[in-house]
């Protein structure tokens, strides 16, 4: 019994050992000038002491941590470059993570991938700390797709960054008198920098739409990829393929027994605006492009090359954040080069998943 519960220890051990990777901050100076404070403690406040989950090259999900603790950690890494003469300064760690999110720009579907990072400075008044400077910062690298590898074996590259950040912020306000800035080895943030706790969530939808207008009727399949947002507008990514015949009575009155349509339709302007969570509405403009099918009242069979231009408003309900139902409801506005129409109207109903 006894070599049953020490193999089950050690089997919950090795499990946890294999959910966690740990993250070596290295102890690399940076320029300070001539500074008149040093660090003296370091203490970590957070509720979760951890750098956050992630998923590794294998796609199994593990929990990041720096080596020897994030207070101590951040100490070492401060003490290299800090002589310990001066003013002794304490520091909290409200928040430290790294984080990693998509996020669509100018060439597509990009990795994002962000050290945040708060930290409050204190100076000692007998038994008693006062707050004397807090700052919080991002630190943002964007990669390719296919740089997954790359991104992981950064992360430690912006932590540093980021803690440089806030050394030099505090000393440029704390040192009043000095003559210049000191210089930086991280990118200075631009006007109106404002700081995110949070990269965006990413949702990949993948939905099937079956669609009704004034001339046809068909389905589609859909995939959607954008960064949530609580302000602004949300410009989606999206490119939808449809199938499509004419409804019953359209093809006769118009010469033919039988038309059918295969579109491939990219976005042009797509936005999505949050109402409340999980709720989204959504304006579009797009290009349809492809070709009809058509078999005339002899039997004779045609091709046709569609092109055009086509709009649509309705509502995406994204109930779960993670994995769940994607529904929802369009309606749409076209002109096209078809045989049988030129501009019609309709709706749409969306049903999907959200991964």
């Amino acid at each position: 019994m006894k070599s049953i519960v020490v193999l089950l220890i050690s089997f919950i051990v090795l499990f946890k050992s294999q959910a966690q990777e740990i993250i070596h901050l290295k102890t690399v100076p940076f320029e300070l000038g001539s500074s008149s404070i040093y660090v003296e403690e370091v203490f970590d406040e957070r509720e979760e002491q951890t750098l956050g989950e992630h998923k590794n090259l294998n796609g199994d999900t593990v929990t990041l941590h720096l080596n020897k603790g994030a207070a101590e950690a951040v100490k070492d890494f401060y003490d290299t470059s800090l002589l310990p003469i001066g003013k002794p300064i304490h520091i909290k760690i409200k928040a430290l993570n790294v984080q990693e999110s998509h996020r669509r720009m100018n060439k597509g579907i990009v990795k994002v991938a962000r050290a945040h990072v708060e930290l409050w400075f204190f100076e000692k008044n007998g038994n008693a700390l006062t707050k004397v400077f807090s700052i919080q910062h991002n630190e943002d690298e964007v990669f390719g797709l296919s740089k997954k590898q790359r991104l992981r074996d950064t992360h430690e590259k912006r932590i540093r960054a980021a803690l440089e950040y806030c050394m030099q912020a505090f000393l440029n306000n704390y040192n009043k008198t000095a003559s210049k800035p000191l210089a930086n080895h991280f990118k200075p943030p631009t006007k109106g920098y404002k700081v995110e706790e949070r990269l965006g969530q990413w949702f990949n939808l993948i939905t099937a739409k079956g669609m009704r207008s004034t001339y046809f009727e068909g389905y589609g399949i859909s995939y959607t990829g954008f960064v949530d947002s609580k302000r602004g507008l949300i410009k989606p990514y999206e490119t939808s393929f449809e199938v499509t015949w004419t409804r019953p009575g359209v093809a006769e009155d118009n010469g033919y027994r039988e038309v059918n349509s295969f579109v491939l339709r990219p976005e042009l302007y797509f936005f999505y605006k949050k109402i409340v969570t999980g709720v989204y509405a959504s304006a579009s403009a797009n290009i349809p492009i492809g070709y009809e099918t058509l078999e005339d009242l002899d039997g004779d069979n045609s091709f046709n090359f569609i092109i055009g231009a086509g709009a649509s408003q309705g509502i995406r309900i994204i109930p779960w954040k993670k994995n769940g139902l994607v529904l929802g409801v369009d309606f749409f506005q076209q002109f096209e080069t078809s045989k049988v129409f030129r501009t019609d109207f309709g709706f749409e109903l969306v049903l999907g998943v959200n991964f």
